[in-house]
This record gives C-alpha cells, sequence and structure tokens, in this order.
C-alpha cells in the first residue's frame, strides 16, 4: 500500500463546498440489455425484452457513488456516435463527467443477455473506451479529490495502463488513496494474473467478484481469497461474492463475511458496480469498511431488482439519442 489519508493542504482536497471529491477513471458503453426467459435457440428466435442504457463499469460506479450521496467525477472516453448521449445521462445521474471525444474510434458497446434467473453473460466491444490514455488526463481532475477508483478495464490495454499509473502516481503524491476493480475475469486471464497483479501493485483497496479472486489467488473460497489478496498487495480487499454477500479482509488478516438480504433478481448487470459505488460514498463520507461493505451488499440488493447497470434517473432516455 503506497497511499494513504493526508493533511488537507488548505483545501486543496475538496470542492468548493468543503466536500471530497471521488474520482472515477474508466469506461462508458453502451449496453443492449437482452431479458430472455427461456434458453436461446439456437437457429431461431427467442423472445426478449431488450433495452438500449447508458453503461459500463467505471460509468456505473460513479452514477451509484453519486446515487449514495457522494461528491463524483468521472474520466471516460466515447465515440462521436454517442458521447453527448452519455455526457448527458451522467450529468442528470449528478456525476461531474468528463467525457472525452475520440475522433475515430466508435462507442463501445457491450450486449448483456440476461437470463430467466437473472444471471448474465456479456459480448463486448471496447471501441473507445480502450483507447482512454495519458491524452486524456490533466492534473486538475484531482482537485478537491480524496480517492481515485480505477476500472480494471484500464489494465487490459497499453493507454489504459499507462494512465492508471499516472493517476495513481499523482493522486499517492497527493495524499489520496487508490482503489481497483479487477473488472473481468476474461480478460485477466488472458493478459495474465502474473501482469495483471505487478499493474495493480500499489492500490489501496481491491474490489474482485468471486471468479476473478480465484482466479487471482487460485483459492476457490471468497474469504480465502480475500485474505491472500490482502496479504499479497497489502491492501484492503473486498470480494463481492453475489448471494453471499461479500468477504472483507485487511492485510494480516482473516476475511469477515458481511451478509446480504437475500432477494430474487431480475438483472445482475452492474451489482459488483453497485456494490462498489456505495462501498466508496460511504468510506468518502466516514464510514469504516465493514460498515462501508454493508451499506455496499444493501445497494447490490437494490441493484439486480432494476433493468441495466445503473440507478433508476428520471428523464435519461432509454435508447441512443433521447435525451441527449
Amino acid at each position: 500500500m503506497s497511499g494513504g489519508p493526508a493533511a488537507d493542504g488548505g483545501g486543496e482536497r475538496r470542492d468548493g463546498a468543503g466536500r471530497a471529491v471521488l474520482l472515477v477513471i474508466g469506461d462508458v458503453v453502451t449496453d443492449v440489455v437482452a431479458r430472455h426467459a427461456a434458453p436461446l435457440a439456437p437457429g431461431t428466435d427467442t423472445p426478449a425484452e431488450i433495452a438500449i442504457l447508458p453503461g459500463g463499469a467505471g460509468a456505473n460506479v460513479a452514477a451509484w457513488a453519486a446515487h449514495c450521496g457522494a461528491r463524483v467525477r468521472l474520466l471516460a472516453r466515447a465515440g462521436r456516435d454517442a458521447a453527448d448521449w452519455h455526457r448527458a445521462a451522467l450529468v442528470r445521474a449528478g456525476v461531474d463527467a468528463h467525457v472525452r471525444t475520440d475522433p475515430e474510434a466508435p462507442t463501445g458497446k457491450v450486449v448483456a443477455l440476461v437470463d430467466g434467473g437473472g444471471e448474465r453473460s456479456f459480448l463486448t466491444d471496447s471501441g473507445a473506451a480502450f483507447r482512454l490514455g495519458p491524452q486524456d488526463w490533466e492534473p486538475g481532475l484531482l482537485t478537491g479529490v480524496t480517492h481515485v477508483h480505477l476500472s480494471g478495464y484500464l489494465f487490459f490495454a497499453a493507454p489504459g495502463r499507462a494512465l492508471a499509473a499516472l493517476a495513481a502516481a499523482e493522486a499517492h503524491a497527493r495524499g489520496a488513496t487508490v482503489s481497483v476493480d479487477p473488472a473481468s475475469a476474461g480478460f485477466i486471464a488472458e493478459s495474465g494474473v502474473r501482469a495483471f497483479l505487478a499493474a495493480i501493485a500499489g492500490a489501496d483497496t481491491v474490489f474482485p467478484n468471486a471468479a476473478e479472486a480465484a482466479l487471482l489467488t487460485g483459492l476457490p473460497s471468497p474469504a480465502a481469497a480475500a485474505a491472500a489478496l490482502a496479504a499479497a498487495l497489502d491492501a484492503t480487499a473486498v470480494v463481492t461474492a453475489a448471494a453471499d454477500g461479500a468477504h472483507l479482509a485487511a492485510p494480516g488478516a482473516a476475511a469477515v463475511h458481511i451478509p446480504v438480504t437475500p432477494v430474487t433478481p431480475l438483472d445482475t448487470t452492474g451489482a459488483g458496480d453497485a456494490f462498489t459505488g456505495a462501498y466508496l460514498a460511504a468510506v468518502q463520507s466516514g464510514s469504516t469498511p465493514r460498515a462501508a461493505a454493508v451499506a455496499g451488499c444493501a445497494t447490490a440488493a437494490t441493484a439486480v431488482r432494476t433493468p441495466g447497470g445503473r440507478p433508476v434517473v428520471r428523464d435519461v432516455g432509454r435508447s441512443r439519442g433521447e435525451g441527449a
């Protein structure tokens, strides 16, 4: 762990209203969410409810954190085809949205297939999201910031890795803390576990789900994986485990289990993002990690009863071009 709380420095790390700011750096994508009660029927039609919604792990975390009362700033990148729509949706969600417009690549897109049990599978076209890099950074983004959250998708492309390293170094130099959401077991396996762990070394908190934690540690138990990650990274590890709640571990300590109230899920898309956003908002307001994890579990339980990956915000269009 290479960073931590520091003196305020004359208000530099507070916004104009005196509140701490959370900076999220990550992806914004267009989600095509298809909910199908019956199994997919190869070679023919499967009835489904389909919605086009603003998404992206980084943007979702920012929206949920704002929903939970945090002052949030987001740095992301989208294509000309949908940058204005995404920016408007984030602003309506209460996020200070710095969405750079990519002149060449289209906005990233994810097709989320959600089955009758609420479980989802993703088809991903990263588009402009994987082009977010140091060229999009400016030191002013850290004004008022006490914590920086990095979406794991940054670490799966060279520009994103460079931006993550730059932002983390500048944040720690100013006394801010840094967290990472590993984001994708599939992409971690493709890029290599050892390389990924090396890239996120220095993070103060990590938020893997159970599958990501098992991949990163080789341990199938979320509790054991949380403790192992905390020790290996010298960081707080928070492993989310769906209906099993979360497992919270500090370096050198056994994991603490945080249960979640059982609910019938409608759509699990973005549940981990909801947990992370609520956790970070709680910590920003002064909560302990355990209390923050309780808040995260409660918010995730709300999220799985809502289609898509964001909190419901009035007047945000459900298809590209509405509300832009």
